[in-house]
């Protein structure tokens, strides 16, 4: 199958490209990409052989060889990620990384092939070998095999030696800011390793290969920007020292490693590519191209996180959208909005566990912010709709939220006004011949939602270069955040929810064990089956979408339930392995450990969470809501946002 973004090349062009170009002699003429490609086919060949290889360290091999060639082979995987990540990002994701929400049943024994790495898998100490049966080794060895064996055959469909035909030097340059910004948020988080201590070792050597590359294209740098590459070449080698020199999970300094080295070298990377005069490229839409920083202010491209048909006069339709927000005449009852359950004065949340349903009674979960909804691919908790379009529509039909009865009664008491009328016409034109209907309701709601962003809180500012923005215990909070605390394998900066840098293509899920009640001394699974119920996955059991941590410090309680009302609680539950403590017979995608924070750095870590708090430009209501003439009349007395 050919590749997506590249056209199809036989097989001989790509072995006499390889023999002509990859020739000691002929390397000195190659020009920078393919430099690059010749460093991407050398790891990727690497990595095929360790693959083969891999399996016999399993058999008879002491606990010492398995963890060393198993960190081997973790670190060759994150030493080809830059050039996967960029030319395969399909791929990577379906079957080598494989976020939760990209994980599948497997035909077989029910363990995901990404636990070979992720896992791992098959690096129990000796005593724990010794003691296993036959058939738990057997299991491990086929296992293994079959892993490594698949992994091989999905690097050979990738046909990765044809991309390096065509590679461009502004393919490279993104693939390079795209890989910083992985290494910044997932790589320090550790997202990809259940093992911390392969976490560091990881990240070097994305590092080493980030810098080789890097050293490619300093060498094309003009003698007269000879500071600018020395510049660089400094920073490259005091980030090699750090790394090299700081190797404690537990007690890394993230921060120290992000201000004073990967965002330096994210704005000498923007430097080095205007000098060499190499465009930009916008293969991944996902980012403002000229933006440097993972933490800048205008990093997002926000038109991509919305369809295209919302980009048109979106300004017309975000206010039309806040009025419709605010307004309880979409529901049946004209006493319901959807600023009922999503209050701009509680971070857009209602402060309830569950949140109250149309009839007073609960509904079957929280509610969760509407704040950065716009950078989440799927909505609600199960993740059951795909945008925040579809999101509107469910909820103002749901007979236990809204009540509504149709769109159609909907849009008539709308035309019962004459300034909603002249609102709707200005924002989509086409509804001066066709008039209102279901697809202009939700999409106007929908526009107004995706205006409601809170990215510059004092961590952002801090970021940014406001080093008086964070205080030292906030600072250590963010460390234990990123590190001991396993946080941000989950919560990915700087979003800090489960959305996937660095193509923010995938929000993911996860299965945590929630209980009904708030002990840790008895424990109940709450029954709620999460993302099984959307999808049909038995692994998504009580799964989840990853909510973000931004405001959370104002939207308590927390959990899907709603089961834990400070999150001091929420900090124990984790602390204790979540409900591994408790043995629940279910796929639990978290640490099965307990993670052992002191009371100091629970409080820092909650610290941090505090300065993540933005709700700037979010919090104001509509003045009025439009008046309603005939026979609607009666509805004039409805409150903005609703009577409950």
């Amino acid at each position: 199958m050919p590749n997506r973004f590249f056209p199809a090349l036989s097989v001989a062009a790509v072995i006499l490209f390889s023999a002509a170009v990859f020739r000691p002699d002929a390397v000195k003429k190659m020009n920078a990409a393919q430099q690059a490609g010749r460093i991407y086919q050398e790891e990727m060949h690497r990595l095929d052989s360790m693959l083969a290889a891999y399996p016999a360290y399993f058999m008879d091999s002491s606990y010492t060889a398995r963890i060393t060639v198993y960190t081997d082979l973790a670190r060759q995987f994150k030493r080809v990620e830059l050039f996967l990540l960029y030319f395969h990002p399909d791929k990577a994701y379906t079957s080598i990384w494989q976020p939760i929400q990209s994980t599948k049943q497997p035909a077989g024994p029910p363990l995901p092939d990404n636990f070979l790495i992720a896992g791992p898998f098959g690096i129990d100490a000796d005593s724990i070998v010794a003691k296993a049966s036959k058939s738990n080794r057997d299991f491990e060895k086929m296992f293994i095999t079959r892993a490594s064996a698949k992994f091989r055959t999905t690097m050979a469909e990738m046909q990765y030696d044809k991309d390096i035909l065509q590679i461009t030097d502004s393919q490279v340059m993104e693939a390079l800011k795209l890989q910083l910004f992985n290494i910044s948020s997932v790589g320090l988080g550790n997202g990809d390793f259940q093992l911390n201590p392969v976490n560091l070792p990881c990240v070097q050597a994305e590092m080493q290969v980030w810098s080789k590359v890097m050293n490619v294209y300093l060498t094309q740098l003009p003698k007269s920007s000879g500071k600018l590459r020395k510049q660089v070449e400094h920073l490259l080698d005091k980030t090699e020292k750090y790394l090299a020199t700081h190797t404690d999970f537990d007690t890394f300094d993230r921060m120290e490693l992000l201000t004073q080295h990967l965002n330096p070298l994210a704005t000498q990377l923007g430097t080095v590519r205007k000098t060499l005069n190499i465009p930009s490229s916008t293969r991944f839409a996902a980012l403002n191209p000229e933006a440097n920083g993972l933490f800048d202010a205008d990093i997002f491209n926000l038109s991509f996180f919305m369809p295209d048909s919302s980009t048109t006069l979106f300004k017309e339709r975000s206010e039309l959208g806040k009025i419709l927000f605010f307004d309880p005449v979409l529901s049946d009852n004209n006493e319901r909005s959807c600023a009922s359950c999503h209050k701009p004065e509680m971070a857009f949340t209602d402060g309830l566990g569950k949140s109250m349903s149309f009839t007073l009674d609960q509904l079957p979960r929280n509610a969760p912010t509407v704040i950065n909804s716009v950078f989440q691919s799927t909505q609600f908790w199960d993740s059951r709709v795909n945008s925040l379009e579809d999101q509107a529509d469910s909820v103002i039909m749901n007979p236990n939220e809204m009540h509504g009865t149709s769109f159609e009664i909907v849009a008539d008491r709308l035309n019962a006004s004459e300034e909603y009328i002249k609102l709707f016409n200005k924002a989509f034109p086409e509804t001066v011949k066709q008039g209102i209907s279901r697809k202009h309701i939700k999409s106007a709601i929908a526009s107004y939602e995706r205006t409601l962003t809170g990215l510059n809180s004092r961590f952002d500012k801090y970021m940014r270069g406001e080093k008086t923005a964070l205080s030292t215990q906030e600072i250590n909070g963010f460390n234990v955040f990123m590190g001991k605390g396993r946080c941000g394998s989950c919560h990915y900066a700087p979003l800090f929810n489960g959305t996937l840098p660095p193509h923010f293509a995938i929000s993911d899920h996860r299965s945590l064990g929630v209980p009904v009640k708030d002990t840790m001394s008895k424990y109940e699974l709450d029954t709620d089956i999460g993302l099984q119920h959307s999808s049909s996955n038995p692994l998504f059991k009580a799964s989840f979408k990853v909510p973000t941590v931004r405001n959370a410090a104002l939207t308590a309680p927390y959990m899907h339930n709603g089961v834990y009302q400070t999150l001091d609680q929420v900090m124990d539950f984790y602390n204790h392995g979540a409900g591994n403590k408790f043995g629940f017979r279910i796929f639990l995608s978290i640490l099965p450990d307990s993670l052992n924070l002191s009371q100091t750095e629970k409080r820092d870590l909650i610290s941090f969470v505090h300065a993540l708090t933005d709700t700037s430009g979010t919090t104001t209501r509509p003045r009025y809501l439009p008046e309603l003439k005939g026979k609607h009349a009666a509805l004039n007395d409805r409150i903005i946002g609703g009577k409950f």
